[in-house]
C-alpha cells in the first residue's frame, strides 16, 4: 500500500516536471498546457482519494493519540490541495495563460513548489 502511494508521488512529481518544462518554454504552448494539467488533475484527485481512505482513514481511528492528531492535520492540508488545483485551472483558461504567460508561468512554479514540499512531508 505505501509504496503504491510512493510510486503516485513519483508519478506526480514526474508530472509537476513536465509541466514546469512546458512553462519553461518563452512562448506558451497551450495545448500541452491543457494536456498536462487535465492529467495532473486526474492523477492528483485519484491519489488524494485514495491517500486519505488507506493512510488518514486508519491513523484517525487508530486510537494513537499522536497518530490522530498528524492525520486530522495532513487530512485539512491535503483536503485544500485538489480545490487549490482546481482553482489554479479555474483561474488560468487558455485565453488568459496566453495573455499573462509570465503571471502564469509563476503562478505554476510557486504550485509545483507546494505539491513536492506536500509530497517530502508526508512521505
Amino acid at each position: 500500500m505505501i509504496q503504491k502511494l510512493c510510486a503516485e508521488h513519483r508519478a506526480l512529481e514526474a508530472q509537476a516536471a513536465q509541466l514546469l518544462a512546458i512553462v519553461s518554454a518563452a512562448t506558451p504552448d497551450t495545448a500541452a498546457v491543457a494536456a498536462m494539467r487535465w492529467r495532473m488533475a486526474q492523477a492528483l484527485f485519484d491519489h488524494c482519494n485514495r491517500e486519505d481512505w488507506l493512510i488518514y482513514d486508519r491513523l484517525l481511528f487508530s486510537g494513537d493519540a499522536i497518530a490522530t492528531q498528524v492525520a486530522w492535520l495532513y487530512r485539512q492540508e491535503h483536503g485544500l490541495l485538489g480545490p487549490a488545483f482546481a482553482s489554479y485551472v479555474a483561474a488560468w483558461p487558455v485565453g488568459r495563460i496566453t495573455q499573462e504567460w509570465e503571471h502564469f508561468r509563476a503562478e505554476t512554479r510557486i504550485l509545483m513548489a507546494d505539491l513536492a514540499e506536500r509530497i517530502a512531508r508526508e512521505e
